[in-house]
C-alpha cells in the first residue's frame, strides 16, 4: 500500500477486537474441551478412528494419541496468543480433514458416533448434523484468522 495505512474508525476497531477476542476464546475452549474428551477415553477414541476406515491400522494409535494434544495446545495457544497463526493453521487443517472424513462416511452410508465434541456424555453421530457443525466451526476459524490478519495489517 506504499506506506499508506488504511484508517478504520475507532469504534469499528474496538468492535472488531471484541469480536476477535470472543471468537478466539470460544474456539479455544471448544478445542480444549474436544481434546480433553478424547484423552479421557483414548481407547474409545481410537476405536472410533478405526471405524472411519480411512487410516491404516498401524498409525491409528499414534494418530489417536497425538490428535487430542494438538487440539488442546492449539486451543490454549489461540486463547493466550502464543503462536496464534500456527494454531489457526493447525485447527483449520484438522477441521478440514475431519469434514472430509465425515463426507466420506456419509457417502459410504456408515453411521456411528463421530468421536468429536462429546456433550453430556453423548457423542453425536456421523451425518449431516456433524457435517454442518464442522462447516460452522471452519467458518468461525476462517473468520477469526481473516479478522486477525486484517487488524494486523491496519494497525501494525
Amino acid at each position: 500500500m506504499n506506506g499508506i495505512k488504511r484508517v478504520i474508525p475507532l469504534n469499528r476497531f474496538f468492535i472488531n477486537r471484541i469480536l476477535l477476542f470472543l471468537v478466539e476464546v470460544i474456539l479455544g475452549v471448544l478445542f480444549i474441551y474436544s481434546g480433553y474428551t478424547k484423552l479421557s477415553n483414548i481407547f474409545e477414541f481410537s476405536l472410533t478412528v478405526a471405524k472411519y476406515g480411512i487410516l491404516p491400522i498401524k498409525i491409528i494409535n499414534i494418530f489417536s494419541l497425538t490428535l487430542p494434544f494438538i487440539e488442546i495446545f492449539s486451543g490454549i495457544f489461540l486463547i493466550i496468543g502464543f503462536l496464534r497463526e500456527g494454531a489457526y493453521f493447525s485447527l483449520i487443517f484438522l477441521i478440514f480433514i475431519f469434514t472430509l472424513a465425515i463426507i466420506y462416511v456419509i457417502i459410504n452410508g456408515k453411521v456411528f458416533e463421530c468421536g468429536c465434541f462429546e456433550i453430556f456424555g453423548r457423542e453425536p453421530k456421523t451425518g449431516f448434523i456433524s457435517l454442518l457443525r464442522n462447516l460452522i466451526i471452519l467458518l468461525f476459524l476462517l473468520l477469526g484468522f481473516n479478522l486477525r490478519k486484517k487488524l494486523k495489517i491496519c494497525y501494525h
